[in-house]
């Protein structure tokens, strides 16, 4: 069933399903069917090639006695091609590749760019020593390790005094 026969039978003047239970039935489908078309939409706004970065996985973080340790998948990228940044919302991870291909076809040669690139943002727990972080890509795999620290950042004890 179409999305306009899904509208057409929830309208009472053109005579759709006249029991109750049938109509909200169609609603929530269509609800169903719209929602899933939204998320579809903003998952991948102008096609997959430009929604995630091809090959990209999501960011997986894990946690050790002593470090957090961030994990990504970045295939053809290297670490020129990578830019990280430490900032109020965790870490921040961009990437650009450009790849130019050349391909020999019976018109001549047909010349096709092609361009990806992302930014995804990975919250950070506090208690992690941002300053000592080390990162590093090997084999289309980027890993940032942070040292954990004795103390939760950015809190200290006050003393109170006795006047």
């Amino acid at each position: 069933m179409g999305i306009i026969d899904k509208v057409t039978a929830l309208l009472p003047a053109r005579g759709g399903r006249s029991d109750r239970a049938g109509a909200a039935f169609d609603a929530l489908e269509l609800r169903d069917d719209l929602d899933r078309w939204v998320q579809h939409f903003f998952a991948e706004p102008w096609g997959p090639d430009l929604a995630r970065f091809p090959g990209m996985s999501v960011p997986e973080v894990r946690e050790t006695e002593n470090e957090l340790i961030v994990q990504v998948e970045v295939p053809g990228l290297d670490r020129a091609d990578l830019d990280l940044e430490i900032g109020r919302n965790g870490l921040t991870i961009r990437g650009e590749h450009r790849e130019e291909k050349q391909d020999r076809r019976e018109e001549g040669v047909v010349s096709e760019t092609r361009f990806g690139q992302f930014v995804e943002t990975v919250p950070l727990p506090p208690g992690l020593d941002v300053d000592r972080a080390e990162a590093r890509v090997e084999r289309g795999v980027l890993t940032v390790t942070f040292p954990k620290t004795d103390s939760k950042a950015g809190t200290r004890r006050i003393p109170v005094k006795t006047s």
